[in-house]
């Protein structure tokens, strides 16, 4: 078989279960910034923690940047940021939370999809050649 065919693993394989508890200090949103969401074209990701007030019962502390996929078995994907946040406070301490880590960026797509447009690097500066004019 090609290398170029390796199987990769599906991302779901990547997915991090936690229960995490953060004492009488307010709510979860207090302790753990959730970023993201429907309203922005995003999943619910989390943002800055900290990390001194956090405890993990089970499994290991997400990371900033995680995608969060479920709260205590309820999905979030899909969910705006204050639907997210209002999911988060209907439950009691510790909450399990699902998250994978976030996949690579898509390349960026090319400047001119023309066929007879192309970017000429002969010189310093990029110039652009174009056979249409």
């Amino acid at each position: 078989m090609s290398r170029t065919l390796k199987k990769k693993k599906h991302w779901s394989s990547k997915v991090v279960e936690c229960a995490v508890s953060w004492g009488n200090l307010g709510d979860f949103g207090s302790v753990v910034e959730v970023l993201g969401g429907a309203e922005l074209g995003e999943f619910p990701y989390l943002g800055q923690m900290k990390l001194d007030v956090l405890v993990c019962h089970v499994g290991k502390l997400p990371y900033y940047g995680d995608v969060l996929l479920e709260v205590n078995g309820t999905p979030v994907s899909g969910l705006t940021n204050r639907d997210t946040l209002a999911v988060i406070r209907h439950f009691r301490e510790p909450i399990r939370l699902k998250t994978v880590k976030p996949g690579a960026s898509p390349p960026a797509p090319p400047l001119y999809s023309h066929p007879l447009c192309y970017l000429s690097s002969a010189c310093k500066m990029s110039v652009l050649i174009c056979g249409i004019h």
